[in-house]
């Protein structure tokens, strides 16, 4: 199983630097939001290309109430050009500025981005009736919201990547202002191990308490042997 580590894109090269260099010996692929919670920062195409040159293969989001169609595909083209060949479109938070656009739906934006020869990714809530947007949406893989047993990944095809999101002192309000399910460090530890043979990666999350990803990340590299 493969483990994914989420980067919150910053504006600080330096310090976006380092957060990837932290991350080299743990983990090979990333996972990269774009404007979390709405709010505008370096774009996660921007951060891709920096991940990729550092010998990473990154996930890059996508959000599709900032743009219209033609923004969209500029977007995706930009991601062909630059070799990134994972992305997730997803509608996203309201923005924090300026209105929201809104004309792409999902299954729109998975489509153009096959189309542009992209690996189509889309997001998945366990709290919703996932087993029918699987089977209608159609794109090429999923991150999936929500988990707290595998078990809820029964019967999914395997193309589903949850994300273990991880709830520490450090970012226990943020934690509930994004409204996420979240585990404990020990349950999430417990966790990624229950999910081996149940999906093909899993997204480690720690929202704002970077230290906490490395420290947990370290410990599943050991387990893991």
């Amino acid at each position: 199983m493969e483990i994914i580590a989420e980067v919150t894109p910053v504006r600080d090269r330096t310090k976006l630097l380092k957060k990837l260099e932290a991350l080299k010996p743990l983990v090979n692929r990333i996972d990269i939001p774009e404007a979390p919670g709405g709010k505008p920062t370096a774009h996660s195409l921007a951060v891709g290309v920096l991940a990729k040159q550092m010998g990473f293969e990154p996930i890059v989001h996508i959000r599709l109430l900032d743009v219209n169609k033609t923004g969209l595909k500029s977007l995706l083209g930009g991601a062909y050009l630059l070799d990134i060949k994972d992305v997730v479109v997803l509608q996203g938070d309201p923005p924090a500025e300026g209105r929201p656009v809104g004309e792409v739906s999902t299954e729109e934006a998975v489509e153009e981005a096959k189309k542009m020869g992209l690996r189509a990714g889309a997001l998945l809530s366990l709290r919703r009736d996932h087993r029918k947007r699987v089977e209608t949406l159609r794109a090429d893989f999923y991150l999936a919201l929500h988990l707290t047993d595998a078990k809820q990944l029964e019967g999914l095809p395997p193309i589903v990547y949850p994300y273990v999101m991880v709830r520490t002192s450090n970012n226990s309000e943020l934690i509930d202002r994004l409204r996420q399910t979240a585990v404990e460090p020990h349950e999430a530890l417990a966790l990624v191990e229950a999910l081996e043979g149940a999906a093909p990666g899993a997204v480690i999350s720690v929202p704002g308490d970077f230290d906490a990803l490395v420290g947990l990340l370290k410990q599943i590299k050991t387990r893991r042997g």
